[in-house]
């Protein structure tokens, strides 16, 4: 899964620590879904920054990204 927050901040023009500040989350999550080093997510965590960034789907937020092996098998 990758997390399209990059994006969102550069064309908020905001950085890591504004986002944090802004939404309550730790500092340690929001660089973790920054550079997609994340395992899971939380609902209080896509809430808190679809809130944040005015989004209205989960997929405005990430994105999924299939490994070659995943997809063969999502298929079948």
């Amino acid at each position: 899964m990758k997390s399209k927050l990059p994006d969102l901040m550069k064309e908020k023009g905001v950085d890591q620590k504004t986002v944090a500040a802004a939404t309550g989350l730790s500092p340690t999550t929001v660089g973790k879904l920054y550079r997609s080093h994340f395992d899971r997510i939380d609902n209080h965590t896509v809430t808190a920054l679809c809130k944040y960034f005015g989004l209205r789907k989960l997929d405005d937020l990430l994105e999924l990204v299939w490994e070659v092996e995943d997809a063969s098998e999502a298929v079948q």
